[in-house]
């Protein structure tokens, strides 16, 4: 063997063995990306489970929400027709039905659609939950003007004093009722003020 084949032997030596360091670098090389790959995969699937906790959590609380919203209207409901109307008649005062009934109805109506409001989510709820905060507002401004403000009026004018039972226990729960509203008002729509409808 000349000098020359053996130099050729070395080199060709030399360059298998360079070849095979260069395969276990990218052994190394990818089974630290297959690494890195399972740690983000796992990342991920935590991240994923974290949202969806958040999500739960958020749904809650907006069930929370909506139930909140119903209870008030249902009580209000209560107050007008089991305590206002009593009082209007241990004044001596004539109740008016008719009207008494159309807000009744109103407060019937947004309990419903905030119980349908239940099974829905997403960006209808929220709307819709708004527009059902809006109105019940709406009706108990209307009741404080033409059923509970008259009322009041009358029997401060009055001389004698007649019997305010029915009238204390609707003037107590009325006014617990709507500093209830207030905080629901407060926890998503801020510029709802119904602590102006109030009996002093």
């Amino acid at each position: 063997m000349s000098e020359q084949d053996i130099q050729a032997n070395k080199e060709q030596e030399n360059e298998e063995a360079r070849a095979s360091g260069l395969g276990d670098d990218s052994l190394s090389d990818l089974s630290e990306l297959e690494k890195i790959k399972k740690e983000l995969q796992k990342e991920k699937e935590k991240a994923a489970k974290e949202l969806a906790e958040g999500e739960e959590e958020e749904d809650l609380r907006e069930v929370d929400y909506l139930q909140k919203l119903i209870t008030l209207s249902v009580k209000f409901d209560h107050h007008v027709g089991m305590f206002l109307m009593p009082g209007y008649i241990d004044c001596g005062l004539k109740y008016d039905h008719k009207l008494a009934e159309s807000y009744l109805t109103h407060l019937n109506t947004i309990q419903t659609f905030l119980r349908l409001l239940e099974k829905v989510d997403g960006v209808t709820r929220e709307l819709v939950t708004k527009e059902c905060v809006i109105k019940l507002r709406n009706v108990v401004q209307q009741i404080h003007k033409n059923l509970v403000k008259p009322l009041y009026r009358e029997v401060e004018i009055m001389k004698k004093k007649p019997k305010l039972d029915n009238l204390d226990t609707f003037k107590t729960n009325w006014n617990e009722r709507l500093l209830e509203f207030q905080k629901a008002c407060d926890f998503e729509y801020q510029i709802l003020d119904v602590k102006g409808f109030m009996v002093n």
